[in-house]
């Protein structure tokens, strides 16, 4: 007897069908993944921009807490509303300025930081007088804007609003005694 090796009358190898099923499974993970990931940073350039509307509402807050101006603390602050531009202000970081115009010079600073304002002419000034840094660093929220509103109590009410990445409205309240 010869050492003869036996090989099956028909030799087997993948079929053109078996090939494209595991194509188009690969194909459809690979989409799934994709998905996933866009969904993901989605997600974290939201909580990106909460983040920052916190950051920003709480640098408010201790603005507020720093400058006892009026007979109810923060009473001073009260009245700056959605949409209003930044009231004008001397540049208090150049130079001595009074609690009134501190106000005005956090107010209008606090402003320019959310975002809308950017090409506001106040807030090309400060930016101009390093008061603020340049944009491209810090361009605030997209459509990014502010309120504070004081009680007769000292309780003040700060909310920051902006455009989430799928274009639903964010917004951050927090509440604090003056």
């Amino acid at each position: 007897m010869k050492n003869q090796i036996r090989t099956p009358a028909r030799a087997r190898g993948l079929s053109m069908i078996e090939l494209l099923v595991a194509v188009l499974v690969l194909a459809i993970g690979v989409l799934g993944i994709t998905a996933l990931q866009m969904v993901s940073l989605q997600n974290n350039r939201g909580a990106l921009f909460r983040a920052e509307a916190v950051q920003l509402a709480y640098d408010m807050m201790d603005r507020i807490r720093a400058n006892p101006e009026g007979a109810v603390p923060g009473a001073a602050y009260n009245g700056l509303a959605l949409t209003d531009a930044p009231p004008g202000a001397a540049d208090c970081v150049a130079n001595n300025c009074s609690q009134a115009q501190m106000v005005n010079f956090d107010q209008a600073v606090w402003k320019c930081s959310l975002g809308n304002f950017n090409n506001d002419a106040q807030c090309v000034a400060f930016r101009a007088a390093g008061v603020l840094p340049p944009e491209d660093d810090q361009p605030g929220l997209p459509e990014g804007d502010g309120s504070i509103q004081v009680d007769g109590a000292g309780v003040v009410t700060i909310t920051v609003t902006w455009t989430e990445p799928d274009g639903q409205a964010g917004t951050v309240t927090i509440d604090s005694q003056g």
